[in-house]
Order: C-alpha cells, then sequence, then structure tokens
C-alpha cells in the first residue's frame, strides 16, 4: 500500500510531534514574516522539491524584511 500524501499538512512540516511551525507560529505570536521564517528552518533540507540552501535563504529574506519593518532608519526596502 502507498502511503498517502497530505498536502495540507506534508511530513516536512510534522517532524516535531505535536510542536508544528504553526503551533509554535500561532502560540509565540510571530506574526507573518517571523513565522514563515520559521517556518522555512524547520522544513530546511526536508522538502523534496527544495534543497536547503533555498529554504535557508527564505527565511533569510523573511527575517531581512522583519528588521526592515522594525529599523524606522532604513530608506528603502532591502527585499524588494
Amino acid at each position: 500500500m502507498t502511503p498517502t500524501y497530505d498536502k495540507i499538512n506534508p511530513s516536512y512540516y510534522n517532524d516535531l510531534g505535536v510542536y508544528s511551525a504553526v503551533h509554535i507560529i500561532q502560540k509565540w505570536g510571530l506574526g507573518f514574516c517571523v513565522g514563515n521564517a520559521l517556518k522555512y528552518i524547520q522544513r530546511a533540507g526536508k522538502k523534496p522539491e527544495t534543497n536547503e540552501i533555498t529554504d535557508l535563504k527564505k527565511a533569510v529574506w523573511y527575517l531581512t524584511r522583519r528588521i526592515y519593518e522594525l529599523d524606522p532608519e532604513n530608506e528603502r526596502d532591502p527585499t524588494v
């Protein structure tokens, strides 16, 4: 029997047991950018279609975006 693939909760998001990325994001109130960074860090190197470097670069992009949002000294958005 072939295992089914869950498009909503694939295995690379559930490797932390009951503490999946979405639960941690919600519990800690991380918000969109930091939450996405956590998601990409958690799945880095585990998603079949992407490699670890790609996911880590995405995490850095979201963290850079959040730093820009918090820093009033920024003159331009470094993520565009």
